[in-house]
């Protein structure tokens, strides 16, 4: 194992005890939360570490940065996540990669989510 891998799967190993934790401090299994790893200023090299490790759901704040990493990890069993202040502009682009939209603040984004999404058949 790279030291690189080592040092994330140590991270991630800690941040699912935690998981666990509150988990079970609050009455809940662990099934019913899903770990989202952001990555941002990460490179996709430690995403596709992370999902060897087991993460499938990751998550960025800046679509210049998620887009094109998200290219670089199409092969990858993942589902990406949006989670930044989404400018209507940026619709398009976001829609083509992400799965998830987590920060949606109003009915005209919705819309134009909606559109990109019908239009790129997602």
């Amino acid at each position: 194992m790279t030291d690189r891998k080592s040092e994330l799967a140590a991270n991630l190993a800690h941040v699912e005890e935690r998981i666990a934790s509150a988990c079970a401090a609050a009455g809940r299994k662990r099934e019913e939360v899903t770990l989202i790893v952001v990555t941002k200023t990460y490179p996709a090299s430690d995403v596709r570490i992370l999902s060897e490790l087991g993460v499938c759901h990751v998550a960025e704040n800046r679509d210049q940065d998620a887009a094109p990493k998200a290219e670089a990890c199409v092969d990858l069993p993942l589902s990406w996540h949006f989670v930044g202040q989404l400018q209507t502009n940026k619709v398009r682009s976001v829609t083509s990669y992400a799965d998830v939209v987590q920060s949606v603040d109003r009915a005209k984004l919705v819309t134009s989510l909606s559109t990109a999404a019908v239009r790129a058949e997602r």
